[in-house]
């Protein structure tokens, strides 16, 4: 009979082991076959969902880990435990002509406690284990001396080739809190005598972080002396028209005003699925007569909601960027005279002034007005 279970892809002996044994961790009475579990009188069979969403007190919090949505939630704990969360609908109201920010939050956030409480969460530092043994040895040899040890290994070309040979293929072993902050004290140390406290660059590598944990970082580059870099200069994917035609780094508006536009282009984000909380006031916002274009090479989940599609070839994207922004210079700002006073377009239209301006002294006066070139 066991082989014929088998080969009907049904449980083996061992899984009717298992099962068997299950039985003694809970209370009732157990079918005969195993396979289910009965708890009759009163509310018992409840119990295990009773427990599942119990609670101890409600606080507010918000997932600020790799998300800029900074979304309202009510976390339930017990006994010091997130049980579960629910979002927070006590946003004031924006008025009647235009959609509320409520309810923010996405699938994402509402199991954010699963990954807090999974066991395969990261919870302790983890060095390569080549570093980590070769800072080890070098630190006996210097009596204990941490910024003598790690001079050592980086000094020689050797050693440090030993190590950095290694990125990239894992071999990572779980460290001390104490080891850690050690070795990344010592190379700043290092660096700072050795090079200046410039060659030491910190960067945040998400905006979504918690003030508190940015500034500490930040305020203690502007003490050292080192530069503080953006996450872009991680990510290598700086929007580079915002801060070089606005100067401010990538300072647009909020996604609440996508309810005040008339065309809206959906262009490197797919909106449902990575600003789920903000999606709403796009879907809402078509129902005014928004038109909405999307620009992707695939069929994301935002394609749906398209008005039209642009479907570039991958690669292909920032030809037709490029294209788009032509046609916008030349259509609407070279050949207008208003671009004359709101920017400073000194490649233009330095080859145009003899001809649009006509005398040198005229010349000279809008060069004073725009300034050197």
């Amino acid at each position: 009979m066991t082989r014929n279970r088998e080969m009907a892809g049904m449980d083996t002996e061992l899984d009717d082991a298992l099962i068997r044994a299950g039985r003694h961790l809970r209370h009732g009475d157990v079918s005969p076959d195993l396979r289910t579990l009965h708890q009759i009188g009163g509310r018992d069979a409840d119990t295990f969902y009773r427990d599942r969403w119990s609670y101890d007190k409600v606080v507010r919090s918000t997932h600020g880990v790799n998300c800029t949505g900074s979304c309202s939630w009510k976390v339930y704990v017990k006994d010091g435990i997130i049980t579960w969360e629910s979002q927070q609908t006590d946003y004031p109201s924006v008025g009647a002509d235009r959609p509320e920010y409520e309810p923010r939050g996405c699938p994402r956030g509402a199991a954010f406690s699963w990954y807090t409480c999974s066991p395969t969460r990261v919870r302790y530092p983890y060095i390569r284990g080549s570093l980590l043994e070769l800072f080890r040895a070098a630190k006996a040899r210097h009596d204990g001396d941490p910024v003598a040890a790690w001079a050592s290994i980086v000094g020689d070309p050797a050693l440090a080739a030993s190590y950095k040979s290694q990125r990239g293929k894992g071999g990572f072993v779980r460290a001390t809190w104490d080891e850690a902050v050690e070795i990344t004290a010592a190379a700043q140390v290092h660096t700072v005598r050795t090079w200046g406290p410039d060659r030491i660059a910190g960067f945040s590598p998400i905006p979504a972080m918690s003030m508190v944990s940015h500034a500490a970082g930040a305020r203690y580059h502007a003490l050292l002396g080192a530069p503080m870099l953006s996450f872009y200069d991680w990510y290598a994917d700086l929007p580079v028209a915002s801060p070089q035609v606005f100067g401010d780094q990538t300072d647009v508006p909020e996604s609440g005003d996508w309810w005040d536009a008339s065309y809206l282009i959906l262009w490197g984000s797919n909106v449902p699925v990575t600003r789920t909380p903000d999606a709403h006031w796009m879907t809402e916002a078509r129902y005014r007569g928004q038109k909405v274009v999307v620009c992707s090479p695939d069929y994301s989940d935002a394609t749906k909601f398209a008005d039209e599609w642009l479907a570039p070839a991958p690669g292909t994207d920032g030809a037709l960027a490029l294209a788009m922004g032509h046609v916008l210079l030349r259509e609407f700002y070279v050949d207008r005279e208003p671009i004359g006073y709101l920017t400073r377009p000194y490649i233009v239209y330095r080859s145009r002034e003899p001809a649009r301006l006509g005398s040198r002294a005229a010349r000279r006066g809008w060069e004073r007005d725009l300034g050197p070139s």
